[in-house]
């Protein structure tokens, strides 16, 4: 299968490579240059976590957007806050018939994508593998877990052969008529962990060893659950303040991916995180005060670093 990535980062770069040593034609695309290079000249060097073990793969890689124009799939993977200027380029550039799969974080990139794309070519997903980016042509597979995706009107059909791609692949997929649960059961967690790292500068398990911390985690899940619930969403977890801790617990050493983007002076994805929760809330009459502080306690420290 002809298979695009555009955002070519950590994530992007462990289902491209693994799909490109599966024997499909991938495309890694990205504005890395540095990245894009090593990868063209010396292949991608996949690190298992659990092993050690490094294989090399080699897809194609690319900073040229027409290089994605052959694809029949395009998995989504930039940062959140390039999500519209991405669909918007790629609309005009990828297949009429190619499928635009996200699976990124937080909540609102469907919206962005179907909105240039249609329902019936966009599709959303959720996963729980893990990767982290250790240097041009370099990442490490950090964990494994499934993927869960849907098309945006319904149907199930058009999503075989990427699904059928992943799951030769290694990746444990499923198709789903609807993943808004599972995608609103992720975005709980990172409400409730990734602005609170970022802002204290920590990593996820040292949430947990303070009150106040454990405290602010407690709030941010709660006004969460609430939206949640106020929309007819069923979360995949029953107890939500548990599951957040659990998981803060299990990638104790982790920095989450906003603490990254501060480290780097990036702009963080808070829109899409805690402030979709403030804006969700919003539209159902609901208050979300912590989350609302944090979300503009994050964009203060945001512009304080730029300038």
């Amino acid at each position: 299968m002809r298979i695009a990535i555009v955002g070519s980062g950590a994530m992007g770069s462990l289902f491209g490579g693994k799909l490109s040593l599966a024997g499909h034609d991938v495309v890694l695309y990205d504005v890395y240059r540095e990245h894009v290079d090593a990868i063209a000249s010396a292949g991608l060097a996949i690190e298992e976590a659990a092993t050690g073990a490094v294989t090399v793969a080699r897809p194609r890689a690319s900073a040229d957007p027409r290089a994605v124009a052959d694809a029949e799939a395009l998995i989504i993977f930039v940062k959140s806050t390039a999500t519209e200027d991405a669909a918007a380029q790629f609309s005009g550039i990828a297949s009429p018939t190619a499928i635009v799969l996200t699976l990124q974080n937080g909540l609102g990139n469907e919206e962005i994508i179907r909105a240039h794309f249609g329902a019936e070519r966009t599709a959303a997903g959720v996963t729980s593998q893990g990767a982290t980016f250790l240097g041009p042509g370099r990442i490490r597979h950090a964990g494994a877990g499934p993927t869960h995706m849907s098309m945006s009107d319904g149907s199930t059909g058009r999503l075989t052969a990427l699904a059928d791609a992943l799951t030769g692949s290694g990746f444990e997929t499923h198709v789903e008529k609807d993943v808004s649960g599972l995608i609103w059961s992720k975005l709980v967690i990172n409400v409730g962990i990734n602005a609170l790292t970022a802002l204290t500068a920590q990593t996820n398990g040292r949430l947990l060893e303070s009150e106040e911390t454990q405290s602010l985690v407690e709030d941010l899940v709660n006004e969460a659950v609430a939206v949640a619930r106020a929309r007819g969403i069923n979360l995949s977890y029953p107890d939500p303040i548990g599951r957040v801790k659990e998981v803060a617990r299990m990638t104790g050493a982790n920095r989450s991916s906003m603490l990254q983007d501060f480290d780097r002076k990036r702009p963080s994805e808070i829109d899409f995180m805690n402030g979709a929760i403030v804006r969700e809330a919003a539209k159902l009459g609901i208050a979300a005060p912590v989350n609302a502080t944090i979300t503009r306690l994050v964009k203060a420290v945001e512009k304080a670093r730029q300038e």
